[in-house]
């Protein structure tokens, strides 16, 4: 006689493990929330800013010009001169919502995602919970950054590309097939939501090449940025007759040029001596008044942008110590602490903060319509009427991170990775090196092309305190590591917590209690994973 046993995926199999799994579920969020509570409690403290902000300011931010630019694109399904079509990609996937509000709850949402990834990118790399936590406490309560959330604007997605990108690279010590996949293809949408995006993606080059990711990986990277970017230069084509990312660039680094350029100097045709400013040198204007102030002529609207760009390289090729200047200067102004450096860019700052009523400044903000489809405002902001906007507008005053912490994110790296540096090789601190390069080069790179504008640091906040975090796990790690008899310091191992048979805080050498391992000393791992010091 034979027996036929019951198979074990059967239905009942199937209900009796759902059952036990949802008895198990109550323990294991417990224990969740044990381990991971700063977190969890600084996560539902914004969400719940985020909500305020969704209900205060429905249905959403719109910042004239560029909020409509974008939409407008989204429906033409064109590439535009001035602004990059990635974001109007973006949005071309949601306007058959016919909803502004649930176009912007998605990107809080993706806010709020990028943060959780932020986190458990930390923790799987060894930092503790505390550290954590702190990283992530901008990048939830900070106002600035949920305002710009609450825009139509490509900031927000533009920052979750970055992030991704250099998530994935970073992920494991070498990346595998997926990360350099996943970070080509962000990259490249990046590369064409911003226009800072182009220069960003020498980072990802520059890793690839210093971490000695197998060539075929790196052929992968480089070919999806190639091929996708190579691709927009044929559909550009398509609608203007040139191969290009746009125009608009050429006409913003020309203004960066009036502050220091003497024509005298230049080799200049009858052409482009008219972009000459009128004003002697010490006298000149903002940069930005000789594209919308009283810096600009009547001339200028018709003038070919290519007129622009090649001014501005016999500017900068001219005179390049006074360029560096420049740039040097305004990067100072943007992250120093402190006020703004004159009332137009504080008014301009003003922009990013939360609205109140019947607000009496000029650069005031605007309510976007219900429809995407009206593609215009639905009013001024200072006319909308909520209980919730004056308490939002105070916190925006009290709770707006300056770009001064990218500036110190960046030097924290430098000097940690200055800290016993025979005891890691320049390779382990290419992670939090190539995070804050990323993060404090695009503010240098915005304000040398383009202006002064905070709502340009925002997608930096991130990458910088990611780096920051990394680099003080690696401090703790270089501090507490105990040196062999001979007196000499071996380099770390620079292997992921994820690749050890367990990740626990407790038991990895930067945590906030180390067990410093002897020369003697060995791993051990239990049968349930958990790993023990044997020697």
């Amino acid at each position: 006689m034979v027996t036929v046993a019951p198979s074990a995926g059967g239905p009942r199999d199937l209900r009796d493990r759902a059952r036990a799994h949802a008895v198990r579920l109550p323990g294991q969020l417990r224990h969740l929330f044990r381990r991971h509570w700063a977190f969890l409690l600084l996560l539902l403290a914004g969400t719940v800013l985020r909500l305020l902000v969704v209900v205060g300011y429905d249905p959403a931010l719109w910042y004239q010009g560029d909020s409509q630019s974008y939409l407008a694109l989204a429906y033409l399904g064109e590439p535009s001169t001035v602004r990059p079509y990635g974001y109007s990609l973006f949005l071309s996937m949601l306007v058959d919502l016919h909803s502004v509000r649930a176009i912007i709850v998605i990107q809080h949402l993706t806010g709020l995602a990028m943060v959780v990834a932020a986190y458990v990118f930390l923790r799987r790399r060894g930092v503790s919970r505390l550290v954590g936590a702190l990283a992530a406490t901008p990048l939830l309560l900070d106002a600035r950054t949920v305002a710009v959330e609450h825009y139509l604007l490509a900031e927000t997605l533009f920052t979750a590309l970055l992030v991704l990108g250099m998530l994935a690279l970073t992920w494991r010590r070498t990346p595998g097939w997926p990360a350099v996949l996943i970070a080509g293809v962000a990259f490249s949408w990046a590369a064409t939501t911003r226009s800072i995006g182009l220069a960003a993606l020498a980072v990802p080059v520059l890793y690839l090449l210093l971490r000695r990711v197998d060539w075929r990986r790196a052929g992968v990277f480089v070919a999806v940025v190639a091929v996708s970017l190579g691709g927009y230069l044929v559909w550009y084509h398509s609608f203007h007759g040139q191969y290009s990312f746009g125009s608009g660039g050429s006409r913003f680094l020309w203004s960066r040029t009036m502050t220091f350029v003497d024509c005298d100097q230049l080799d200049l045709t009858d052409e482009e001596r008219l972009l000459c400013p009128d004003q002697p040198l010490g006298q000149r204007l903002p940069p930005d008044l000789y594209l919308w102030g009283p810096g600009s002529k009547k001339e200028f609207a018709a003038m070919p942008d290519a007129v622009f760009g090649t001014f501005a390289r016999k500017a900068i090729l001219g005179q390049p110590g006074d360029f560096l200047g420049m740039a040097a200067l305004e990067t100072w102004r943007t992250v120093r602490p402190g006020p703004y450096p004159n009332e137009r860019v504080a008014c301009v700052a003003s922009v990013w903060d939360f609205p109140a009523p019947d607000d009496p400044t000029s650069c005031s903000q605007y309510i976007a319509p219900d429809d995407p489809a009206k593609r215009r405002y639905a009013g001024p902001a200072r006319e909308h009427e909520h209980p919730l906007m004056n308490p939002l507008h105070g916190y925006s005053e009290v709770a707006t991170v300056p770009a001064t912490l990218v500036a110190l994110c960046f030097l924290l790296v430098l000097l940690l990775g200055c800290h016993r540096p025979r005891a890691s090789s320049l390779r382990e601190w290419l992670d939090p090196l190539a995070l804050v390069v990323l993060s404090f080069g695009m503010i240098v790179a915005s304000v040398a092309t383009s202006a002064i504008d905070p709502r340009y640091t925002v997608p930096s906040l991130p990458l910088g305190l990611i780096g920051a975090a990394l680099a003080w796990r690696r401090f703790r790690a270089v501090r507490h590591v105990a040196a062999p008899a001979t007196g000499s310091t071996p380099p770390l191992p620079d292997r992921s917590p994820s690749e050890l048979p367990d990740s626990s805080p407790s038991e990895l050498p930067d945590s906030s209690s180390p067990q410093p391992l002897g020369p003697s000393s060995s791993v051990g791992s239990r049968g349930d994973g958990s790993v023990t010091p044997t020697g």
